[in-house]
């Protein structure tokens, strides 16, 4: 099942050429499978990350890794996919929105990630 949905995502990538700020206001796009959530933001600008939560995950301090059962946080530039690792994730789960979070890193390619934060609303009932 996937939707879009009212949130918001935004980080600042820190590479040797600069840093770019990546900003998505518009609603994030999740997927809910049997094992796992998945918010997607895409700046339309050929950058997107996506933020993989375990099913069941709680609120807390996670380190993102590449251990069976954590959260991954995934930085897309080009055609090009690299996880955060090492990076760290603080989520908070339930109260006034279902996800948010903040989360830093160095991904896969020696770019650093930093002041990232989510908000994934909770679903509009009828």
């Amino acid at each position: 099942m996937s939707a879009n949905r009212s949130g918001h995502m935004s980080a600042d990538v820190i590479s040797t050429d600069g840093s770019m700020q990546f900003r998505v206001t518009d609603g994030l796009d999740f997927y809910q499978r049997s094992n796992i959530h998945r918010i997607e933001a895409d700046n339309g600008q050929g950058t997107a990350f996506y933020v993989y939560l375990p099913m069941g995950i709680q609120s807390g301090g996670f380190s993102l890794g590449l251990t069976e059962g954590s959260p991954m946080v995934i930085h897309v530039s080009g055609n090009s996919e690299a996880e955060l690792y090492p990076g760290t994730l603080e989520l908070t789960v339930g109260g006034d929105a279902q996800f948010a979070g903040r989360f830093s890193g160095t991904d896969a390619n020696g770019l650093q990630v930093s002041n990232g934060s989510f908000r994934l609303e909770n679903e509009a009932t009828a």
